[in-house]
């Protein structure tokens, strides 16, 4: 089972308080045109949108939603990362690179040890613990993290700065061509 991915919403405006020719226009939509598969689930789904018709400008509501984790560009993203490793020089280890990268892209958090020093800790990318959404979020940073100078020095610090940027879009143009 995918992890949920957490979305905030709110109304911008009250909702009660939309002029009353675009009422039925909204109701017709999500009432009508979008319903529960069968008479308990839409109930639900005209309960919440009561509670999102009812709620004041501002009023937060949380949403958890499941999408199962895409498999092509799951798989893309780890061909992604396979390349860049058979094509780096500084990682011995599939595994320190990613951690590496996860850093970089901040998917983690800093905890603090028992020496008193603070350590970040990556967060796993396993389908129960990392929605669609995190992953692809996660992807894009990786992606923004590696064209930084820093990590472009740290992949290949024996080449020029352009020979780097070509290193490194001859490894993502693949992976962006098959998105």
């Amino acid at each position: 089972m995918t992890k949920p991915a957490a979305i905030l919403i709110c109304p911008q405006v009250e909702l009660t308080k939309l002029p009353e020719h675009e009422r039925p226009i909204v109701r017709r939509f999500l009432l009508d045109n979008i319903r529960g598969l069968d008479e308990q689930h839409d109930k639900r789904w005209r309960r919440f949108w009561g509670r999102i018709w009812n709620a004041g400008a501002g009023e937060v509501t949380h949403l958890e939603v499941v999408v199962d984790r895409s498999g092509p560009f799951h798989r893309r993203h780890m061909a992604m990362e396979q390349t860049l490793f058979d094509r780096q020089d500084q990682f011995r280890k599939l595994k320190d690179m990613r951690w590496w990268l996860k850093s970089g892209a901040g998917f983690g958090e800093f905890k603090l040890l028992d020496n008193g020093r603070m350590k970040f800790i990556p967060y796993s990318t396993s389908y129960e613990t990392c929605s669609d959404d995190e992953m692809k979020e996660l992807h894009q940073d990786m992606v923004d993290y590696l064209r930084t100078p820093f990590a472009l020095r740290r992949l290949w610090p024996q080449l020029k700065s352009d020979q780097r940027e070509a290193m490194l879009e001859s490894i993502l143009e693949p992976a962006d061509r098959d998105a």
